[in-house]
């Protein structure tokens, strides 16, 4: 890698060559170029592993950036999403390549040390779903106004519905008629603290059918 004087630097591509600004100044590296190489079997599984574990998440981005936003310091998106990700290829993907699938209750959308909902449960009612929850408070973490977010996420549609209620309530119905018929939803629940820095680890809570 070479360094210029600033007369000379150049920020991107020229022929082989990309120029670009690093902490000590401006510096120029071969443009990189995509191997040729046939990807080892190993490499094909850890890339179907990413790829399966990006396709879910993707539709579920904003939650994540929420959920897992103390993942890292700089509190960035790409921190979160990668947190998230990383949990999933270690605990939620199972199988041997190619036979790889997800397990749903092992994916994490939001990942901290607050209280979780006690004695949650899921009740499904024609096109509505309840999950009720206990209110009772842990002297050491939780408030009774802390938010309480049920995820329905829509796998034919990869589509996201949030319902939001607070602990204290105990109980939330969300509405999901607008779902396609004959698809399948996955339910999670978060909690967030009230000024929504702090979160619970998600909890799974079941699979519907529409």
């Amino acid at each position: 890698m070479a360094r210029f004087i600033d007369l000379l630097a150049f920020s991107g591509a020229v022929g082989d060559v990309v120029g670009c600004m690093g902490p000590f100044g401006f510096y120029i590296r071969s443009r990189p170029r995509k191997s040729d190489k046939t990807p080892s079997p190993k490499q094909r599984a850890a890339r179907s592993k990413l790829g399966m574990a990006m396709g879910f998440l993707k539709p579920l981005k904003e939650i994540i950036y929420m959920g897992f936003a103390n993942a890292h310091r700089s509190r960035s998106k790409t921190a979160a999403m990668n947190a998230a990700a990383s949990h999933m290829l270690n605990y939620a993907i199972e199988g041997d390549f190619p036979d790889i699938s997800i397990n749903p209750a092992a994916v994490r959308l939001s990942r901290g040390t607050l209280m979780q909902l006690p004695d949650v449960s899921l009740e499904q009612t024609g096109s509505e779903i309840t999950v009720m929850w206990s209110p009772m408070l842990s002297p050491f973490s939780g408030h009774a106004d802390d938010r309480v977010m049920v995820i329905c996420y829509n796998l034919e549609e990869e589509s996201v519905e949030v319902g939001e209620a607070k602990r204290q309530d105990g109980l939330l119905t969300l509405d999901l008629s607008e779902l396609p018929v004959d698809s399948t939803s996955l339910i999670y629940v978060c909690v967030a603290e009230r000024n929504g820095k702090q979160f619970s680890n998600s909890q799974f809570l079941g699979r519907i059918e529409r």
